[in-house]
């Protein structure tokens, strides 16, 4: 998981999360200049949420772990929200929507399925260990 790494000194995965907020608040931000509707900045809250965990992580390197936990919980509830809003009524959305809605669907699924695989290399490391 060091793909993202800039600093070998500082686990990648609060970075990593980081980035995908940084992602999903601009996702939030241009969806919400084209419509000049709140709920376009769905995405926007999400990712503020999870750029504070990641910074908070950086700052507190004892409760890291429990931290980027915190951050998984918000990328699964920031991919169950569009997924169910799609499953429910994708047809009756506008474009717009439609790709607000996808996009935070990837951000937050694809941040997710990182982080479990960092959580599963970080479990088998520790195990490993004498």
């Amino acid at each position: 998981m060091d793909f993202l790494s800039f600093d070998q000194k500082v686990p990648a995965m609060p970075k990593t999360t980081l980035i995908f907020a940084l992602l999903l608040i601009a996702l939030g931000a241009v969806a919400f200049g084209i419509s000049s509707s709140r709920t376009a900045l769905l995405p926007a809250y999400v990712g503020i949420a999870l750029g504070l965990i990641a910074g908070l992580a950086l700052m507190f390197e004892r409760a890291r772990k429990h931290l980027m936990h915190v951050a998984a919980l918000v990328a699964l509830l920031g991919a169950l929200a569009p997924a169910a809003v799609l499953a429910i009524r994708a047809a009756q959305m506008s474009p717009l929507a439609l790709g607000v809605n996808l996009g935070m669907l990837v951000l937050s699924a694809g941040l997710l399925v990182l982080m479990v695989r960092s959580f599963i290399a970080a479990r088998r490391a520790g195990s490993a260990a004498p």
